[in-house]
This record gives C-alpha cells, sequence and structure tokens, in this order.
C-alpha cells in the first residue's frame, strides 16, 4: 500500500504540496490560538508557537519522503542539472557527443550484422522453441563427410526421431543442395533435401497447394515431388497457379509441384532454397551418389521443437543418452552434442568461424570507441578543472563526495545516452545498406546471401549496455579526480595545486590513444599492403586469355562412359574454335579455392602426410605456361589409362627428398597404390594466393574422374567469342546443361574481394582512429597551453624566446605520444600474426608498414601539438602577465 501511494504521489505532487501547507498552517494556527487564549499576546503567541512545533521545513522534508521515491527524485534533480550545465556548454557537448557517437555507431554497426548472420533466431513461428542438434566426434574415427563433419547419417536422423522424449518433432535436411531446373532456360538454384516433416516442425503453411506428407518419404525414390519457393514461382513461373500439379524436371529427374512456400521464406540456411524436394528423392537429385544407407555418411543438419516445458538441460540429457547407444556400435567412438537455439550459421564449423571474425572486427571497433572514450575524459577532465572552485565551495558547505561524484556521472551518462542514439541511429541507417552493397558485390560464383540486419531486442540491448558502459568509462575517473581537491587553493582559484594529478590523467589517455590507433593503423597498412599485393602479384602462372568452363555431368547423371564421350567431343570442339591454340582439362581451375587431398606414406614411414592434389590432362602445364623443370609431362596414353604416375612441385621435392632427385621416387596413397614421380614443375600460386610451399602434385586425369573435370581453353581472339563458342557447343552437345564460363582472371576476385573488404574497413576505422586521437592530442596541448599562459608570460619575460617556450611545449607533449607510439607498435607486432591470410605473400612484420605508418602518426601527432605550441610562443607578455 505505502508502494502504491508513492506511486500515486508521483501525478498529484502539486496537490500533495498545496494540503501539506494547508495542514502545517492549521497547525501553527491551533497552536497560536491556544497561546492567545491563555492570555500571550499575539505577536509571542506566533512566535512560541512555531518554536513549539519546530522546523517546519524539516517536516516537510519528513512528509516529503513518506509520500514520494527518494533516490528518483534525486536521479531527476541530477538529470535535469546535468541537462542544464551541457545546455550551457553547447561547444563541449557536441565534441563530446560526436565522439561517442562514431565509437558507439561502428560498434552497433557491426553487431547487427554478427547478430543477422549467426545470432537471430529463424524466421519461423515460435522459433524460440526450435533447436539445431549436432555432433561432435571424438577418438579415432574414419567418416564420410559431405558438407561439414558434425552433420548426421540419415539412420541416425531416423534413431533420434524415434527414440527421443524431447521434441514434439525433428527434422533433417541436406543443406546447400545445387540442382539444374531443366526447360527452356536451364538454370542453377540452391535447394534442400528435407524429411518430410520439415515445414510441420518449423510450423510454416504453404502459400499455395500442401507440404509434405509422410508417404512422400515412403522409401527411396518413392515420391517425386517438390515445393517451391515464393521467389522462384514469382520469377521463373510468372505467379502461375496452374504449375500445381505440373512436373518440373531437377538434374533431369521429374517431379511434381505440390506446394508453394510462402514469401520470405528461404528455408534454415542463409543462402535461400529455391525448392524442397524429399530426403529420400537424394540419389534422383544427386545421381552419382548414394547417401541413404550410409549410417557412417555425415550429410544431414538436425533441428528440433521442444515440448513446453522441456528445458534445454533435459533435451542434452536426452539425446545423449540417444548418441551412447549408437557409440556403442562404433569402437573407440564419443559422441558429444552441441545442443544450441536455431540460427543462421549455427553449426559449430560455422559458429567457429563466424564469431572468430566477428571478435576480431568487434575488438577493432571496441578500440575506436576506446579511443572515443579516452577523448571525452580528456575533455571532461579539463571541464572539470575549470570547474573546482564550485566542486570546492558545495564540498565546503556540506554536499558529500558522493553525491557530487553521482552528478559527475549522470552528465557523463547524458553524454552517452546522446551519443548512443545518435550513432545508433546511423548505424541502423547505414549498415543495412553497406551490407547489401556488399554481398551484391561478392566473387562470380558466390552465393546470395539473405541476412536480416534490421534491429532487434538483441542489437538495443547491445546498443543500450555498450551505452551504458561507455559513460561510466569515460566519465568515472575525471569524476573521482575532481571530487578530491585542495579546497583552500581550489577557492583561491590558484589550479596549480591540482594541475599534476589531472595532468598526468591526461598524459595518460593521450598515450593510451596513439597506442590503441597505432595498433589500428598498422594493421590497416597491413592489410592495404596486402591488397596491392594480390592486385599485382604475379601468381607464377598465365591467367590472361584463358577461359574456365564447368559443368557438373555427375549430378545431371552422365555415367562414367556418357561424361568421357562429352568431354572428349568438348575438347574437340573447342580446340577447333577461331583463336584457340591450347585447349586442357583440370579437376581443379587455379585458385578457384576448391581443393582435393588424399594422405600418402614415402618408402619407410609409419606415419601419413597430407598433400593437395588437381588432376590434369595432357598440356595442362603448356597452357598456363608452368615450366617443367625436369622429367616430362603425362601422356594422352596415361590420361586415358589413369596411370599410377605423377608430377610434383619444386618445393614439395625439396620438402619430401631433400637434397636427392625426385624423378623415379615412389609415393604410397593411403588406399595402398603406389605412384612413380615423372616430373617436378615450378612452384606457381595454385591453390592460395601468396602461397608456394604447399605439399602439392598432379596426377592424371583418367576416365573415372572426367564426370567433374572443367575445361580450359587459351585463345588469342577475345573473350565473348570464346566465350559464346563453348557455350554454343556445350549446348549442341546437351541442350539442357549449364555451363558457367567465366575468365580465368575473375578467379583472383575470390582472394581478393576478402582483401578488399577487409583492407576497407581497417582503413575506415584507422582513419576513424587517427581523426580522434588527433583532435585528443590537439585538445590536451592547446588546454595545457592555455592553462599556463601566465607561466609562459614568465619565461619570455625572463628572457626564453619563442624557440624556447617551443621546444618546452613539443617535448612535454609529444613525451606520452611516443610513449604510446612504442607500445602501439609493440601491441600490434604481437598480434599481427592473425591477419597473415589475408597478405598474400607480405609478410607480418611487414618493414614498410611497421616503419612508415609510426613516422606518419608521429608527424600528424607533431603537427597537432604544433598549432597550439606556435600561438602560445605569439602572446605578448604583459598580455600573459596579466591572465587570470
Amino acid at each position: 500500500m505505502k508502494t502504491w501511494a508513492r506511486v500515486k504521489a508521483l501525478f498529484h505532487r502539486k496537490q500533495l504540496e498545496r494540503d501539506l501547507e494547508e495542514e502545517l498552517e492549521f497547525h501553527l494556527a491551533m497552536r497560536e490560538e491556544k497561546k492567545r487564549a491563555r492570555g500571550i499576546a499575539a505577536t509571542e503567541a506566533k512566535y512560541a508557537a512555531r518554536r513549539e512545533f519546530g522546523n517546519t521545513m524539516r517536516v516537510k522534508e519528513i512528509c516529503r519522503e513518506m509520500w514520494s521515491f527518494r533516490s528518483l527524485e534525486t536521479f531527476w534533480r541530477d538529470l535535469r542539472y546535468g541537462a542544464r550545465a551541457l545546455e550551457k556548454n553547447p561547444g563541449f557537448t557536441m565534441t563530446a557527443v560526436l565522439a561517442i557517437a562514431l565509437g558507439i555507431g561502428v560498434n552497433t554497426g557491426i553487431f547487427s550484422v554478427l547478430n543477422g548472420a549467426a545470432l537471430r533466431l529463424l524466421p519461423i513461428p515460435r522459433a524460440s522453441q526450435v533447436v539445431s542438434v549436432d555432433q561432435i566426434f571424438h577418438g579415432k574415427i574414419r567418416r564420410n563427410v559431405h558438407g561439414e563433419g558434425s552433420l548426421f547419417s540419415y539412420p541416425e536422423y531416423q534413431e533420434y526421431r524415434e527414440h527421443n522424449h524431447v521434441f514434439s518433432g525433428l527434422l533433417a535436411y541436406e543443406p546447400f543442395l545445387q540442382a539444374t531446373l531443366g526447360g527452356a532456360n536451364p538454370q542453377q538454384l540452391f535447394g534442400a533435401a528435407t524429411s518430410c516433416n520439415y515445414f510441420e516442425v518449423l510450423g510454416v503453411r504453404p502459400a499455395e497447394g500442401r507440404a509434405f506428407l509422410d508417404t512422400d518419404c515412403s522409401g527411396p525414390g518413392s515420391n517425386a515431388v517438390v515445393v517451391l519457393s515464393n521467389n522462384l514461382w514469382r520469377t521463373t513461373f510468372h505467379e502461375d497457379p496452374a504449375v500445381l500439379g505440373e512436373s518440373v524436371v531437377l538434374n533431369r529427374s521429374r517431379f511434381t509441384v505440390i506446394g508453394i512456400a510462402p514469401p520470405g521464406f528461404g528455408g534454415t540456411e542463409p543462402v535461400p532454397s529455391a525448392f524442397w524436394a524429399p530426403v529420400t528423392m537424394q540419389q534422383a537429385l544427386e545421381p552419382e551418389r548414394d547417401f541413404l544407407g550410409d549410417a557412417n555418411m555425415s550429410w544431414l543438419g538436425l533441428l528440433g521443437r521442444v515440448k513446453d516445458g522441456v528445458s534445454l538441460r533435459e533435451v542434452r540429457a536426452d539425446l545423449g543418452v540417444i548418441a551412447g547407444r549408437i557409440d556403442q556400435q562404433h569402437a573407440g567412438r564419443t559422441t558429444t552434442l552441441a545442443i544450441h537455439a536455431a540460427t543462421f550459421l549455427g553449426r559449430p564449423e560455422e559458429r567457429q568461424f563466424v564469431f572468430t571474425i566477428g571478435g576480431v572486427i568487434l575488438v577493432a571497433v571496441g578500440l575506436v570507441l576506446l579511443i572515443a572514450c579516452a577523448n571525452v575524459a580528456n575533455l571532461l577532465l579539463a571541464r572539470a578543472s575549470a570547474r573546482q572552485r564550485e566542486i570546492a565551495i558545495r564540498l565546503s558547505i556540506g554536499a558529500s563526495r558522493w553525491q557530487l561524484i553521482r552528478q559527475l556521472l549522470t552528465e557523463s551518462l547524458l553524454i552517452a545516452l546522446l551519443g548512443g542514439a545518435a550513432g545508433s541511429l546511423l548505424a541502423f541507417w547505414s549498415f543495412e545498406a553497406i551490407t547489401q552493397f556488399v554481398l551484391a558485390h561478392l566473387p562470380h560464383g558466390f552465393p546470395q546471401l539473405a541476412l536480416n540486419m534490421s534491429p532487434d531486442y538483441g542489437v538495443l540491448g547491445y546498443s543500450m549496455g555498450l551505452t551504458v558502459m561507455t559513460g561510466l568509462v569515460f566519465g568515472l575517473v575525471p569524476a573521482l579526480n575532481a571530487t578530491r581537491p585542495d579546497l583552500s587553493t581550489a577557492i583561491k582559484e590558484d589550479n596549480l595545486g591540482v594541475a599534476g594529478s589531472s595532468g598526468f590523467l591526461r598524459s595518460t589517455l593521450v598515450g593510451l590513444q596513439i597506442a590503441v590507433c597505432m595498433i589500428l593503423l598498422i594493421a590497416a597498412g597491413l592489410l592495404m599492403r596486402g591488397l596491392y599485393s594480390a592486385q599485382t602479384i604475379d601468381p607464377g602462372f598465365e591467367m590472361a586469355n584463358v577461359t574456365e568452363a564447368a559443368f557438373d555431368l555427375g549430378s545431371e547423371g552422365y555415367s562414367e562412359e556418357r561424361a568421357n564421350a562429352f568431354q572428349e567431343s568438348m575438347m574437340a570442339r573447342a580446340a577447333s574454335l577461331p583463336g584457340v591454340d591450347a585447349v586442357a582439362e583440370g579437376s581443379e581451375a587455379p585458385l578457384s579455392d576448391n581443393h582435393s587431398g588424399t594422405g600418402f606414406l614415402l618408402p619407410g614411414e609409419t606415419e601419413g602426410r597430407q598433400m593437395e592434389f588437381n588432376r590434369v590432362s595432357p598440356g595442362f602445364f603448356s597452357l598456363l605456361g608452368i615450366p617443367i623443370v625436369r622429367g616430362r609431362d603425362f601422356t594422352a596414353g596415361e590420361a586415358r589409362a589413369g596411370a599410377a604416375e605423377i608430377i610434383v612441385t619444386e618445393s614439395t621435392a625439396r620438402t619430401l627428398w631433400r637434397g636427392q632427385e625426385a624423378i623415379g621416387k615412389v609415393l604410397r596413397e593411403s588406399g595402398g597404390a603406389e605412384r612413380v614421380v615423372i616430373g617436378v614443375v615450378k612452384d606457381a600460386q595454385v591453390s592460395h594466393l601468396g602461397e608456394t610451399d604447399r605439399v602439392y602434385a598432379y596426377l592424371p586425369a583418367g576416365p573415372k574422374e572426367q564426370a567433374r573435370m572443367i575445361l580450359l581453353v587459351h585463345s588469342a581472339g577475345g573473350y565473348e567469342s570464346v566465350a559464346k563458342g563453348i557455350r554454343e557447343a556445350a549446348h549442341a552437345l546437351d541442350p539442357e546443361l549449364v555451363v558457367d564460363v567465366t575468365k580465368l582472371e575473375d578467379n583472383l576476385e575470390i582472394w581478393r574481394t576478402p582483401s578488399r573488404i577487409v583492407a576497407a574497413l581497417s582503413g575506415a576505422l584507422g582513419t576513424l582512429a587517427l581523426l580522434l586521437a588527433s583532435i585528443g592530442v590537439y585538445g590536451v596541448v592547446s588546454y595545457g597551453v592555455s592553462r599556463r599562459i601566465r607561466e609562459i608570460g614568465i619565461r619570455m619575460t625572463l628572457g626564453a624566446d619563442g624557440k624556447d617556450v617551443m621546444g618546452l611545449l613539443l617535448r612535454q607533449a609529444m613525451r606520452p605520444v611516443l610513449i604510446g607510439a612504442a607500445a602501439g607498435v609493440a601491441g600490434c607486432a604481437a598480434v599481427s600474426q592473425i591477419l597473415s591470410k589475408v597478405l598474400y605473400g607480405i609478410g607480418s612484420h611487414d618493414p614498410i608498414a611497421f616503419i612508415g605508418v609510426p613516422v606518419f602518426l608521429l608527424a600528424i601527432a607533431l603537427l597537432a601539438s604544433y598549432i597550439p605550441a606556435r600561438r602560445a610562443t605569439r602572446v605578448d607578455p604583459v598580455v600573459a602577465l596579466r591572465y587570470e
């Protein structure tokens, strides 16, 4: 009741004040009347009544405490005082708010991207009830993997589905399934093969038609039905309702359309699915593979909807029993289940990658915010020094130190809230557009991602928490420093007594700014150097005038014989095109970021090694201009027979047979087959840009590999005519085949684009950090000079000239800058190794970046110090002696 009365009092405060005043007057009047009744004079009765009643102001305070929330009122009073104080200093307020807005804005923007990529729940009804289930294996195991190792086999899925007690439904799906939609204009699509309870578990109803029934998954290949995405229905089928019940062709197999997904639904992966087919139709969609019956194959993701009232702990315990039962069938294997709220990029491998990259970027933008906090803290220190007489007087007349700290912190929080609001609005407005622009300009062949970057409660909570923490970080130290002055000195307005501690703090903050700025700028310098290297690097093979043509014959249902016939005809037709002077095959295009590897043994060794390889046809090396330094190339007969020869790179030969001739040496594959080295080729960056020292080899492209070979065509003519000729040749052989024809040079963009994005981001952060740090140095030197005008006047009156004063000021200003710069260089040297993957041949301790950037930063800091110092030397000594 007391709390409710206080709540009501908030809305009737004026009435309560009037009632209190009237009641006090009534009590005083009654006491005065009694005094007069006893014969006391009116004036004396009035004073006697007041003395007897006591301090009316104290009574009012007690009553107000009874009907009000004292802490709330105190906070409101501090808030109004802080707002008035900031309003009176618009220059200071705008500068501080802008610095915080920039820092919080970039932090909130980056977090919104991370949230959209990996933290936001799936866009489905009651998404909080849906969890992803992944498995992590321990012990020595041998497992087949299609996609990621944490996925499940179909028999494992059936075991978890049938025997769990915690899910109302458990679904399985094969993500990133590629298929060719046949027709007049064949096109490559991403889709998913799913269990037939997929839409039921997700709570998604088709906009047209129906979802899958249990009978659609009654057995392998039993029911060729498909649900199309709303986007595919609109763009390809022009929203024709008659498509329901009709058949479409996916990878040469006919599927009957039974439903159209609702608008905006693209599945459970960041790459939107264009179709969904029953998982039992897997072999029809991927003719060269049969995964359904393989109990040791990782290929299915699992999502489960948790029953009401069941906790995640119970889910883990229940599924752990099933995992243990499955492990008993595999000696030496132990399985740990990773169970999390279902999000995009939620599997362990994806989460580790996203959170590692996201963590590094958040640390970088956090450093920018730290510079901004140091800047504002310096402004507050300077402002507190100017207010020390006011603070001293308030302390002298009874204000507690905690009251003043609370009030100063309230001002800091107001600045942080204003800056946080402005920065968050800027981030929400700009980062989604920036992200969509970046996603739209990804390299050729990179799937388009559908990420929702709009703010949700998680982003808003992050922004608010960061804002409050920022206000405390930059406000606490100045508040503590400002509330412990020498009272007698401060009241006399002699600030020399307090200059020492606040001056040391300001210098420390400047050193911190420079150290952090140095780390960001050197990182940006390294990344810019890496980008330049990626743009100008010679990969060691010829890319100009080479056209790449890729076609997935395996998924199109080609047999080994048919694939051989197609490739032979395709090579002959391509070789006959005008201007073409060389044609070759490879299982991996150079720098395509597709990699194949195998285990192998050297004679006499028992521990296996890993080797990356490419299967190539004769003429592959001459087409790309990769010299054979010793030995010979494969022959046409060896390629047709799939012979047991191998060609290695120079670095591989040095690594495996140091000081010995590699020709004639034997390598044994993990399967037992032996291969004889017939040639050594010059090192080239065919696998990873900037790397030539990997163990790498070339195997002959035999008949069994033809279904997945790509075609390389060298021509002196223009790309457009060659590309058109290749497409026409392929369509003449197979009109329904999708052919991806690109310039081989475009593969460089796979490596340049990440470098370009990271370099642009780091460059922007480094520039922002440099701007904030320069403003900080300038502000501190300017303030220090303004507080020393009288001292400077005395020095110049006693005979010091402008150069002496200038040297003194610059030495004192640059001391914390040099200390901070040294700390920043050491810090960046310690962490720069994490950037090595995008430096492409530039060392992580590149001397140009580690020398050029510090010199540049010190020059900027010297300029920022010189301007106010130069102004100080031009002060008239007479005017300076009158200062203050």
